[in-house]
């Protein structure tokens, strides 16, 4: 998914956030404030993250907020999770579908054979770029310029406990459904798109 901007009096921000809180409440996560960024590594803890900045040569936050818009009014870039491991063989996703990843592997006996028909090379490259086990989950990162609100998918790995961010490889099997629910809260102009 190309990185979206979008204006952000025609974007339901507050409700974009809320989706993606109660999304991170339902697989464990900490709901409200979703974690912060610096670099390519995502912090959950406040007082990690006011370290991290400081390395990395940002201005100095007096405090971290505890909320998401309040993070993002202050200038920090957020995490959103869109789509988590299920422990099987997909993903569950903020949209409420879920996306299978199937085992393109032909040894495996267990499993019912793919139809080849389904198996066009765009589809089993969609397959192999994207990952489905319990270390990698794929969501937003979330930035305001301005008047602008910026949004990047990206994989995130977290295999050591460190959480790092990944550009996420296309094509996949979730960038359209995450560019179809991001555009889901953007202000459409009456008798007009968005």
């Amino acid at each position: 998914m190309k990185a979206m901007t979008l204006k952000r009096s025609r974007f339901r921000l507050k409700r974009f956030l809320d989706a993606l809180h109660k999304f991170s409440v339902q697989n464990l996560g900490s709901g409200n404030p979703l974690p912060a960024v610096s670099g390519d590594t995502v912090y959950h803890d406040p007082l990690d993250l006011a370290e991290a900045l400081c390395a990395d040569g940002h201005e100095e936050i007096a405090e971290i907020p505890g909320d998401s818009l309040g993070r993002l009014d202050v200038g920090l870039t957020l995490y959103g999770q869109f789509a988590a491991f299920d422990g099987f063989d997909g993903f569950d996703c903020a949209d409420g579908q879920h996306v299978e990843v199937p085992c393109l592997d032909d040894d495996e006996s267990d499993e019912p054979m793919m139809p080849r028909r389904r198996r066009t090379k765009k589809y089993l490259e969609s397959v192999e770029n994207t990952t489905a086990d319990e270390c990698s989950s794929f969501g937003f990162v979330i930035s305001l310029e301005g008047d602008m609100v910026e949004i990047e998918a990206r994989g995130l790995n977290d295999v050591s406990g460190e959480c790092e961010l990944e550009a996420m490889a296309e094509p996949n099997l979730l960038s359209a459904a995450m560019r179809r629910w991001v555009w889901s809260f953007s202000i459409r102009r009456r008798g007009g798109k968005a």
